[in-house]
């Protein structure tokens, strides 16, 4: 029985004896021209001890998010400057691969910094399921569009053909992207996968794949084609080029939300360019032209920025391939200094499409002269390419860039949500008011990426599914205005709910749903940020919540000043009626959904949080 004992004491104490104990000193010269830690770099197995003593001075050990960093931001902590002690390091950190980076707060800026090196020094690279479908459901996803539009086009001289071709192959592609949806599921990793190599000597490849995060997209991509395509059921100019215009954009915005290879990526990027453009320049309003090629301008620049982030990240991964799941992999051999310059690349590429202040201008000017159908698209779909791309396209490969810029992040954020809601509440043309609310909501997903956690991250998703709903929806009302009265004036508009109270109770519904309403989508998407932000930064919360408060404000002023009170003296509200049943519909639906998805929401909620998961795991944040 002895020996038996003897044997499990020894056993248990095998695993603490192997683990060393190293130990580091705290301390400075004593004329006060020096501060260090002594060793500086400190190689350790993983599993052993580390104790830190302090010498001379008041120090203190907070990690740091690189070898560059001057402040604490997240993890182990010794406390608050003290002199004299030791403190050891908690055993959770030296139990896998990987360095830690660690400073003294008040001696940063004099170089006081360390390295512990643990195990190979590199973090293990997570695990991530790739599942490759049996089915190509993603390759007709983009076939099926983009055959609707040659289709259209090739009934140019039959003008009522195009708008039939382009309602049934918006209907058959919102089929299939329910079904992808449905497939995509709540599991971590990618779904559905499908690789066709395109150039194995530079390793591109048409690889296509969904999870958490481009699910909803390709949902609310497939939702607002069939939408889109009945609000503009009428149009009577040039319908074949109109028609194939809209599902050769929706062929593009869903490659850009599908695609997990940079290169092409890149490629539905800008293709994503050259429909709207025609759509704007084309059917837009009187300055069609110059709002067209001052949208062009914008995100082509910005894009040719976003390029050389793209080819800086092949280059320095040397893998030999675009994969964007290849290179995230690659993201710890990659040296601060190149993450913060090429994160930088990447997120003006990406502020631009969003879009952030100060690159927002070309935004009012796109919209307000865009047709509805194109300001649907734009609002409800283009706009969330940006920040999907930052999510998808730069925190990944990138984490140290990303944390760095956390500050730009949520200064131009808060300035966006500030900004957009106070020259909303300025406007008195409706469709220009909702353009900067645009800005504004935009700028509270962008809020959710900056604070880098699951529920942050899930918010800003969320937010750019509800506002993708009814930002298009107010787009959409007012055209029914602009139809009917001739002007979106908001000054000439009043008492339309006298002469077409099911249509303004759709207006009502629409604009408080906008503005956050409890039950409805942009309600939980807006919680969500919030509560993240207040977790991340405290009290600075207050800057955006300054922000909402405009936010009701321009929405409650709007109707107050067009639905209700008496009927306007200074336009013909004689022909004022119901919006038309093609009207009506799109309307009807994009409520439902936001109340659903405002009621439920689960439906999204659960595959995106696990997505959001999956990118902070790549990043090393979990």
């Amino acid at each position: 029985m002895k020996r038996l004992f003897a044997l499990g004491l020894l056993l248990v104490l095998l695993p603490a004896a192997a683990a060393e104990t190293h130990t580091v000193e705290v301390s400075q010269s004593d004329d006060g021209s020096s501060y260090y830690f002594e060793p500086d770099v400190l190689q350790v197995a993983v599993g052993d001890i580390v104790r830190f003593e302090w010498g001379n001075g008041s120090h203190n050990i907070a990690q740091a998010s690189d070898g560059e960093a001057n402040s604490y931001v997240s993890g182990f902590y010794s406390g608050e400057p003290q002199v004299g002690g030791n403190w050891t390091l908690p055993a959770e950190y030296t139990e896998t691969d990987g360095t830690l980076d660690y400073l003294c707060e008040p001696h940063a800026l004099m170089g006081m910094r360390g390295s512990i090196i643990v195990g190979s020094g590199a973090a293990p690279i997570p695990e991530i399921t790739l599942e490759f479908g049996e089915f190509p459901w993603l390759s007709y996803l983009l076939i099926i569009p983009l055959l609707g539009t040659m289709w259209c086009w090739g009934f140019r001289h039959h003008p009522e053909a195009p708008r039939v071709i382009a309602l049934g192959t918006t209907l058959a592609t919102l089929l299939l992207s329910i079904t992808i949806f449905l497939k995509a599921g709540s599991s971590s990793g990618y779904r559905l996968m499908e690789e066709y190599v395109w150039s194995s000597q530079f390793g591109v490849s048409l690889l296509l794949g969904v999870d958490g995060l481009s699910a909803p997209m390709v949902l609310l991509t497939g939702i607002l084609g069939p939408l889109t395509v009945l609000f503009a059921w009428e149009e009577q100019k040039r319908p074949a080029l109109f028609f194939g215009l809209l599902l050769l954009l929706q062929t593009a915005t869903l490659g850009v939300f599908v695609t997990l290879d940079y290169f092409v990526f890149y490629l539905f990027w800008e293709v994503v360019l050259i429909p709207m453009f025609f759509l704007v320049a084309i059917w837009g309003g009187p300055a069609r032209r110059y709002a067209a090629y001052k949208f062009f301008i914008y995100t082509f620049t910005a894009s040719l920025v976003m390029l050389v982030g793209f080819m800086a990240l092949y280059f320095e991964a040397g893998a030999n391939t675009f994969s964007m799941i290849e290179i995230a992999k690659q993201s710890g051999s990659f040296a601060p200094t190149f993450q913060k310059w090429v994160f930088a690349a990447l997120f003006i590429g990406f502020a631009v499409k969003m879009p952030m202040v100060p690159f927002h201008t070309w935004l009012p000017d796109a919209h307000v002269e865009a047709p509805t159908a194109g300001s649907i698209v734009l609002a409800g779909i283009m706009l969330k390419l940006g920040l999907y791309g930052l999510m998808r396209a730069a925190l990944a490969p990138l984490p140290l860039g990303a944390e760095y810029f956390v500050p730009v992040m949520v200064a131009l954020a808060i300035v966006s949500i500030i900004y957009g809601a106070a020259l909303s509440l300025a406007q008195t043309d409706l469709k220009k008011l909702v353009a900067y609310s645009s800005i504004s909501h935009m700028g509270i997903a962008l809020l959710g990426v900056a604070t880098l956690t699951e529920l942050g991250l899930a918010g800003a998703v969320y937010m750019m599914f509800a506002h993708g709903l009814l930002s298009p929806a107010m787009f959409m009302i007012a055209g029914v205005v602009l139809h009917q009265l001739g002007t979106r004036d908001i000054p000439k508009l009043g008492g339309l709910a006298q002469k077409q109270p099911y249509t303004a109770t759709l207006f009502v519904a629409i604009f408080l749903g906008s503005l956050g309403l409890p039950g409805m989508a942009t309600f939980v998407a807006e919680l969500s940020v919030f509560v993240a932000f207040f977790q991340s930064h405290g009290y600075w919360l207050l800057l955006p919540i300054f922000g909402m408060v405009l936010t009701a404000g321009y929405h409650l002023w709007a109707l107050q000043r067009s639905v209700f009170g008496p009927l306007s003296k200074e336009v013909n509200v004689e022909k004022v009626h119901e919006a038309l049943w093609y009207e009506q519909w799109p309307l009807f639906t994009i409520v439902t959904l936001a109340v659903l998805f405002g009621v439920l929401p689960q439906i999204l909620m659960s595959p995106i949080t696990v997505a959001c998961y999956d990118i902070l795991r790549l990043m090393g944040g979990v």
